[in-house]
């Protein structure tokens, strides 16, 4: 067989690494869809990372990894869902699947990247790119910190804690974790220094500490342990490295602690923990919440997306203190049991058994163990939110799953592979470009000023909400924001509640629930408007008063809301 040229495996490898580190340094977090930029950044470098593969010629078999399976399989099972009359929104399953079949390809061409420019070359590169990714993250953070002025477009405004670019806290301390994972591993595998490990490391700690995240204690034992775990597989002055490491990580990370405190700026994870004692009676609502929609929905779940609207109609069984309504129940393994049932639950926790199986042959493996260490850290996180619902921290763990994976298929190469590979990117790239003209025209919408910060004219806001909300895949998107700026009268009651209905069937936000509520009473539906106002309040009884003058002030001509008045006036709780 003739050499091939590795320029367009390592040109398709840049893309990923650019797709790991870019998306995370975007400052440009709006409503409604505060991530859009950032996830739509990933995937359009993900696709383009499959163009060079579809131009080179290698006769090779491709190698397909086991835990690919896992994405089509939800995607299979959400068609499922919407095929049998399950309460899914078109939409959204057309979106989920586009997310689910782009991190499949994104395995397919990491496994392809990798038979051609080696494993451990292929680990090291991802490695350095999520080290890097992490320092610029971190120096984001710092720049929110100590330069604030800088401000938009480069630096996401500071809110309580430093949150960097991400803007999240637990997102950002997870990226910096991710880094911190990588460093260990390039210095197990004599490709980073001692001494610039530890000159690394405090910066990523301390700034993962500042982000008021309580999981970088999880983070760090975690690490600790995987660290152990790497040196049984290795000898002489490796596994002794390797167990200093473990030793030293988590007396550091207390250690940066103490000193940061002692300099005057408070640790805020640290006091939250103490606080709390780690106990978040929130989430363990939203858990039990997700069990309880799960013995509803055993076999396929109640669907997908469907946890906001399903917990708001059990708030009364389940409150959180005025929390409001989460889009997730924080939990992976408690999602897919409310949202996917049983099945759901038995792809995922199957496809971990049999990546897990593969242990056994970790040894002499270095891949293997970054790409444990670095799902380590996702795995602690999605256990407690929800960063795998974000295509830029999709991508990592689809990478690493591939990396890590024990057993591949493999299946003869022919042409048609290369052509079906470049149509996929094409037609995703053109479908990515389509959407995002439409999310643009949405953000100006809902915002109401453009990219330039003009303001946009009320009229032509509400025509651009017209031609999303009927020609895009952002149509409940579209609702909400119908839903939130729809004026409280009693006209058109029918029309208005339909939108309202659609709208809340997507998300009960803050300002389509109450609205809802006399909506109903306007149309006569009296317990029913009772009732929704009763979850309404319970969800949000920040907003009662101010929701109780609205509804006084449309009483002067509609004074059928009085009875919401009331019960508005006489809350029990």
């Amino acid at each position: 067989m003739p050499p091939i040229s590795l320029l367009p495996y390592r040109l398709s490898l840049f893309f990923l690494l650019l797709a790991i580190t870019l998306p995370f340094l975007g400052a440009h977090h709006y409503q409604p869809i505060a991530t859009f930029h950032q996830e739509w950044l990933a995937g359009m470098l993900g696709l383009a990372a499959l163009l060079p593969l579809a131009f080179v010629r290698d006769s090779r078999p491709w190698e397909v990894p086991r835990t690919a399976l896992l994405p089509l399989m939800l995607a299979v099972l959400v068609w499922i869902q919407f095929a049998t009359g399950g309460k899914v929104l078109f939409e959204s399953i057309v979106l989920l699947s586009l997310y689910l079949v782009w991190a499949f390809v994104l395995m397919l061409a990491l496994c392809r990247i990798e038979s051609a420019l080696g494993r451990d070359a292929v680990a090291d590169a991802l490695a350095w790119s999520l080290l890097a990714g992490s320092l610029l993250e971190a120096a984001t953070g710092a720049l929110q910190q100590w330069a604030p002025w800088i401000g938009m477009p480069y630096i996401f405004p500071r809110g309580g804690s430093v949150t960097g670019n991400l803007a999240q806290a637990n997102n950002f301390a997870d990226y910096l974790w991710l880094g911190i994972a990588s460093a260990f591993y390039l210095q197990g595998r004599s490709k980073l220094r001692a001494i610039a490990l530890w000159l690394t490391l405090p910066v990523l700690l301390v700034f993962s500490l500042l982000s008021g995240s309580r999981s970088v204690y999880l983070f760090a034992v975690a690490i600790s342990l995987w660290l152990l775990l790497w040196a049984l597989a290795m000898k002489g002055r490796e596994r002794q490295r390797l167990i200093v490491s473990a030793a030293l990580l988590l007396p550091a990370l207390l250690a940066l602690q103490w000193l940061v405190d002692f300099s005057g700026t408070p640790i805020s994870s640290a006091q939250r923990v103490v606080a709390q004692e780690s106990y978040d009676p929130v989430r363990l609502s939203l858990w039990r919440a997700a069990l309880d929609i799960f013995a509803t929905h055993p076999l396929l779940g109640a669907g997908f997306d469907s946890f906001s609207r399903e917990f708001f109609a059990r708030i009364a069984e389940f409150p959180i203190n005025g929390a409001g309504i989460p889009e997730h129940s924080h939990n992976l393994l408690t999602e897919m049991l409310a949202e996917f049932g049983i099945l759901g639950f038995a792809i995922v926790f199957g496809a971990a058994v049999f990546w897990l199986l593969a242990l056994g042959k970790w040894r002499n493996d270095n891949a293997r163990f970054l790409s444990a260490g670095v799902l380590l850290i996702l795995g602690i996180h999605s256990g407690l939110e929800y960063p795998l619902w974000y295509a830029h921290f999709l991508a990592i763990a689809a990478l690493m799953l591939a990396l890590g994976e024990g057993h591949r298929w493999s299946i003869a190469a022919a042409q048609r592979h290369r052509l079906v590979l470049g149509g996929v990117a094409l037609a995703g790239g053109i479908l990515l470009i389509g959407l995002r003209a439409d999310y643009v025209q949405l953000e100006a919408a809902a915002q109401g000023k453009n990219a330039k910060g003009e303001p946009v004219p009320v009229e032509v806001q509400t025509a651009r909400l017209l031609d999303t909300y009927s020609n895009s895949l952002w149509r409940y998107q579209t609702a909400l924001q119908f839903a939130a700026r729809m004026p409280i009268e009693a006209s058109d009651t029918k029309n208005r509640l339909k939108i309202m209905e659609e709208a809340l069937n997507f998300s009960p936000i803050r300002q389509g629930v109450f609205r809802h509520a006399a909506l109903l009473q306007l149309d006569g539906q009296h317990d029913a408007a009772s009732a929704q106002l009763r979850r309404a309040m319970l969800s949000y009884p920040a907003d009662i008063p101010m929701v109780q003058k609205q509804l006084e002030t449309a009483a002067a001509d509609a004074p059928a809301l009085l009875p919401l008045i009331v019960q508005l006036r006489q809350r029990n709780f």
